[in-house]
């Protein structure tokens, strides 16, 4: 009888492993967020990924961990975007609407879909406010914990990032003719400040900012000459 040699496993396999069990745990936590919004536990999210909790807690210290990556993740796709459309072709007013649109389109369909931040929201009873949720997951983890300064790293970046590509459009409009000869950051201030208080009020009246979606061409008028 043939002795049969089972080879060890090398490093390189075994990190491929572990990053495949930690997307399939962040996949899966993605969906019970949307169901079940802060009343979402680790043993349902280890019941969703097929995986046992101590797993989970291989992988992540609590339910705020994973909701934090799941934000990082969401974070630095966006602001990828950003430098997508600002290389893109068309005038300055063509890649703005098209920043604007995309932005509040994202925005828009994670709510209605995905659902995470406006369940959280709904969840959270002493002041239902989503500014509220996100002190509580930064609390939640670890403070000597990478992930909470990464996090707080990655907002901070996103908001400058988007406030850059949006400034860099704006002067290329003023030079160009399309835009009003305004300070290019104050505009570029209060297009983000519509863009998210229409996050908020999508995050409060749905129903309500789907009646008049896409904003687009309302913010536009800001910038006309």
């Amino acid at each position: 009888m043939k002795k049969v040699i089972i080879m060890p496993r090398n490093k390189m396999e075994n990190q491929r492993i572990r990053d495949s069990q930690r997307a399939s745990i962040l996949e899966a936590a993605k969906g019970v967020f949307a169901r079940k919004g802060w009343a979402s536990t680790v043993a349902d999210i280890a019941a969703a990924s097929k995986v046992s909790q101590g797993l989970i807690y291989h992988y992540f210290s609590n339910k705020e961990a994973i909701f934090s990556e799941l934000m990082a993740k969401a974070i630095q796709s966006d602001s990828l975007s950003f430098e997508t459309v600002l290389k893109s072709e068309g005038t300055p007013t063509q890649r703005l609407e098209t920043l604007i649109t995309r932005i509040i389109k994202y925005r828009h369909e994670s709510i209605k879909t995905i659902g995470i931040t406006v369940k959280l929201a709904m969840d959270v009873p002493s002041t239902g406010n989503n500014h509220e949720i996100m002190r509580r997951i930064l609390q939640n983890l670890p403070s000597e914990d990478s992930e909470v300064k990464d996090l707080q790293e990655l907002m901070k970046k996103r908001f400058q990032s988007l406030r850059d590509v949006i400034t860099q459009l704006i002067v290329e409009g003023q030079n160009s003719g399309e835009f009003a000869l305004d300070n290019p950051s104050k505009l570029a201030l209060m297009i983000i400040t519509c863009i998210e208080s229409l996050t908020r009020f999508a995050l409060d009246q749905l129903e309500y900012f789907e009646k008049y979606y896409p904003y687009t061409e309302i913010i536009m008028r800001m910038l006309k000459p």
